[in-house]
């Protein structure tokens, strides 16, 4: 069983897709052609002309099984069914021996699309089609380019396209953003990304002399998809139980700024977790949170800035923020102490996070992950280059 397994993979030569993958994928179909069939039966009656044409189907399944391919953009979709339509009536009116008119339309077709920018398999199906429908197309002439074709491929784009933004309303992780993020800083790299830019990747695909079925994002996905599996194939089982800081110093919300700035210095970090009576995370205190607020004060250099942020005030009012919990970044990612590294290294990378607390079970803070202990981890598996 296994061995037939192998060998229908291996001559299906498709990648494996989940089950609730295709199960929405044919769901799109359904919909997608219910709607192209409803639509253009409502507006073109049926007769001696047919209302949908049957590259339709082949463009369904284009269109629902591989979204990102760049033959599913509309002027591909649109341009090439309208396109070929033309050819092959054209082939149709004035070629009356079909044996001679099919491979023509086709080839006519083919060496349009590719000229014209809009190459879409099921578009050769069309104008082969329009010369086998016979009677019914030349009746209609060039008509035909417009209803049902034109028509059809308008209605399919629109109903793809419309349930593609349905779906894309979700809440999008890649949206969230916490003070823990320093955009504007340059910590150390972790790496991940392609050593190009996307104006290489655009010359390569320019003077790589074929066609590529794959936009240039899906090839960048591909490119950080494998480097991330080669980290997780090379830390293997490696967690954040094993390389955190444990029992780290933490503050609390109602911690003196001098007493966390004199920690800061003391243990050489620039970030201390801030607790509440359950030890639960509730923000942290980085050495930019006291300079941000440092910038508030008239004072010159910004040692003497910082020496009067966390100065106490005397009294009980004050001015000024007087406890970390008044100045700390939060709310704060934290990542479970059983949490792979490699399954962390896209978002320590992605937003730039210096310090990642970890967390038990329950919650509560165990230890704290520095962004120089993963650059320590993965450079071993970077040779440098030979001078």
């Amino acid at each position: 069983m296994a061995f037939l397994r192998t060998l229908f993979h291996r001559l299906a030569g498709q990648q494996d897709l989940s089950h609730r993958d295709m199960l929405l994928s044919s769901l799109a179909a359904l919909i997608a052609m219910g709607v192209v069939t409803w639509i253009s039966y409502r507006f073109l009656s049926p007769g001696t002309a047919p209302f949908i044409v049957a590259s339709m189907g082949a463009s369904t399944v284009l269109l629902v099984a591989i979204p990102s391919s760049p033959m599913n953009r509309a002027w591909p979709l649109l341009g090439s069914h309208l396109i070929c339509a033309g050819i092959g009536v054209t082939c149709a009116l004035y070629i009356p021996n079909p044996l001679l008119a099919i491979p023509l339309a086709v080839t006519g077709a083919v060496l349009a699309m590719q000229y014209l920018r809009c190459l879409h398999p099921p578009g050769g199906a069309t104008a082969m089609l329009t010369v086998l429908a016979g009677p019914d197309v030349t009746q209609l002439g060039y008509l035909f380019v417009f209803t049902p074709v034109l028509l059809n491929a308008v209605i399919l784009y629109g109903a793809v396209r419309g349930m593609a933004i349905l779906l894309q309303r979700r809440p999008r992780q890649d949206g969230f953003e916490s003070p823990l993020l320093r955009r504007d800083e340059e910590p150390r790299q972790l790496n991940l990304k392609p050593p190009f830019e996307d104006q290489d990747l655009d010359h390569a695909l320019q003077h790589f002399d074929t066609f590529i079925d794959v936009n240039r994002n899906d090839l960048m996905r591909l490119y950080q998809e494998a480097g991330h599996h080669y980290h997780r194939r090379h830390l293997g089982d490696l967690r954040c139980s094993d390389v955190m800081i444990p029992s780290p110093l933490a503050a609390e919300f109602a911690t003196p700024l001098d007493e966390a700035w004199a920690w800061l210095g003391r243990h050489r970090t620039s970030a201390i977790p801030v607790i509440n009576c359950a030890q639960h995370v509730i923000g942290i205190v980085t050495l930019e949170d006291f300079i941000r607020h440092a910038r508030d004060y008239p004072q010159a250099a910004l040692e003497q800035r910082i020496q009067a942020l966390i100065k106490p005030t005397p009294g009980p009012d004050s001015d000024k923020p007087e406890v970390v919990g008044q100045i700390m970044s939060h709310p704060v990612i934290t990542a479970p102490e059983n949490s792979h590294i490699a399954e962390l290294l896209p978002l320590l990378d992605e937003k730039h996070i210096r310090h990642l607390p970890i967390v038990n079970d329950k919650a509560k803070l165990v230890g704290v992950l520095n962004r120089d202990q993963i650059v320590s981890l993965l450079q071993p598996e970077v040779a440098p280059d030979p001078a």
